[in-house]
């Protein structure tokens, strides 16, 4: 029996433990399904090419051995195998190949196999959080079927574009624009069919990217989409009625209307690296908190928010968690050849950040797996609210890449290239990830020009002007970001030079091009304002 037929008969609390009862297990029972599903892998791993590359030919007959006896891996050890989809080389035969952005410019794109098994249990976690999305109350929740979708997230080869393909099959709700005319159209052609649907039919449920959420609310909130050009004889009188409503309300109010005068949600899906800097701003638009989830290329969507929408869980199923702390995660930047400890699920503190390390269950390709993306744990359980597991929060991707809005990943390699082509006389440089006033998040790229002593026509408008020409050439992702959200999200200052190799002679040891330690900034600004 299908959702839809359980939500007909009512069968709500069956509904509920299916999807969303591993919130009820204890913390040894999640480390139980974990070990169980990784030894079943193990199995699968140990008789393929792949695996057989990635255990040395060994065969593990623990878990602890498994993690003793295999390396932290990165997609270089993947990649050739992968990137030609040689499916005989795999643990399970792939239905479907996943693609995602690698490093912007130097490596386009990156590609994971699903297997069946994978697909099913990555259904049942989407629907789990949709109806996490609609709840307020654990047991409760208010998806029914036949609700109207807007649907703002990337389709398929990308890993979002599963989702109404997977939920189809199971649940009957009405995706704006509609699953294969969207499949044409373009991202930013999709959001305005999407919300003029919207604005005719009524919303109930929301998934896309939180910057995209953030910056469509700030275009509808200023007028973008204030419904003046919609036929009235395509708008249903419950719509006409409330955007007659807030349209009076406006004017009385001397106020712009915003989402939330005209749509109430049952549900709000967010994803993307920025979610914790924009829900606030998301939230007063929408007048809903929304569900953070998260998910990957590589793992699939391994957490979600509770009813409570304080803090992730993970789903115990997809795949083999590990945890780098932070402090071992510095020590491995500053010197590549340290092997980081890791740590499970059940050895976490609370309060500390990790990276995390995933091996894949159900025939996946990953073991090991660095993902590059830090999270918090927040606590380690939540008894108020009878969850025994761990809440996590997502805190940003590895300090060596810089995120923007969840659309381009900025590497060391990628800045240098811009700037050799650029011919700009850039001495040296560093890159920090900031945040303006609207939370929205840049690329702040401090720069030495000319050499020391000597002084430079260049100013920070040029260096701009040049550098963005040339990261949108090497970057399409980069190019995409500031044409679906209408930002050049680049900022410029220039330091004095020689002011990086003074910092270093100071300190003894050289500084991170990326992301350096706050502190560190603080240091340099000092010595570039003459104060040190």
């Amino acid at each position: 029996m299908i959702l839809e037929q359980k939500l007909r008969k009512k069968q709500y609390d069956q509904i509920w433990r299916q999807y969303c009862g591993f919130l009820d297990i204890s913390l040894t029972e999640f480390m139980e399904i974990q070990n169980r599903l990784m030894l079943e892998q193990l199995e699968l791993y140990a008789d393929c090419e792949l695996g057989r590359r990635i255990l040395k030919e060994k065969r593990p007959a623990s878990v602890s051995e498994y993690r003793r006896l295999v390396s932290l891996t990165s997609y270089e050890d993947y990649a050739d195998i992968l990137l030609s989809r040689v499916d005989s080389a795999l643990p399970a035969k792939p239905v479907l190949w996943i693609e995602t952005t690698w490093e912007g410019g130097k490596k386009p794109i990156k590609v994971a196999p699903y297997t069946e098994s994978m697909l099913k249990s990555h259904k049942t976690n989407t629907i789990a959080c949709l109806i996490l999305a609609t709840s307020n109350k654990k047991g409760h929740f208010t998806l029914r079927g036949g609700e109207n979708f807007l649907y703002g997230m990337a389709q398929l080869p990308y890993l979002t574009g599963l989702v109404p393909h997977l939920i189809s099959s199971e649940l009957g709700v009405n995706f704006m624009p509609p699953t294969k005319e969207a499949a044409a159209m373009r991202f930013s052609q999709r959001n305005k069919v999407g919300f003029k649907m919207g604005l005719e039919k009524g919303v109930d449920l929301f998934f896309g990217m939180s910057s995209v959420v953030a910056k469509i609310s700030d275009i509808f909130t200023l007028g973008g989409q204030s419904g003046d050009k919609l036929s009235i004889l395509k708008v249903t009188p419950k719509m006409g009625y409330r955007l007659v409503k807030a349209w009076l309300n406006s004017k009385q109010g001397k106020s712009p209307i915003m989402p939330r005068d005209i749509w109430t949600l049952k549900g709000l899906i967010c994803a993307g690296t920025d979610t914790a800097s924009l829900r606030k701003r998301i939230e007063h638009y929408w007048g809903i908190r929304p569900l953070e989830i998260f998910g990957g290329t590589e793992p699939t969507c391994i957490a979600t928010e509770t009813w409570s929408k304080d803090g992730m869980v993970f789903f115990p199923d997809v795949c083999f968690y590990e945890f780098i702390p932070r402090s071992e995660l510095e020590k491995n930047i500053d010197d590549p050849s340290y092997v980081p400890n890791t740590y499970l699920m059940d050895e976490l503190v609370a309060g500390n950040e990790y990276e995390l390390v995933i091996s894949s269950f159900k025939g996946g390709a990953f073991a090991r797996y660095r993902m590059g993306d830090i999270f918090r744990c927040l606590c380690l359980k939540k008894e108020e609210e009878g969850v025994n597991l761990p809440y996590f929060t997502y805190v940003d991707r590895h300090p060596d890449v810089i995120d923007l809005a969840g659309f381009t990943r900025i590497t060391e390699g990628t800045i240098n290239n811009a700037l050799e082509l650029s011919k700009l006389d850039i001495a040296d440089w560093f890159a920090a990830k900031e945040f303006d006033e609207h939370n929205r998040a840049f690329l702040h790229l401090y720069v030495e020009v000319g050499f020391s002593g000597v002084q430079s026509a260049m100013t920070k408008e040029i260096i701009r002007e040049h550098l963005s020409i040339y990261l949108r050439y090497v970057d399409t992702d980069y190019n995409d970001l500031k044409y679906l959200l209408g930002t050049d999200p680049l900022v410029i200052s220039i330091i004095p030079a020689g002011t990086i190799r003074h910092f270093s002679d100071k300190s003894g040891r050289g500084l991170r091009k990326m992301n350096p330690p706050h502190f560190d900034v603080i240091e340099l600004l000092k010595i570039a304002r003459g104060e040190k």
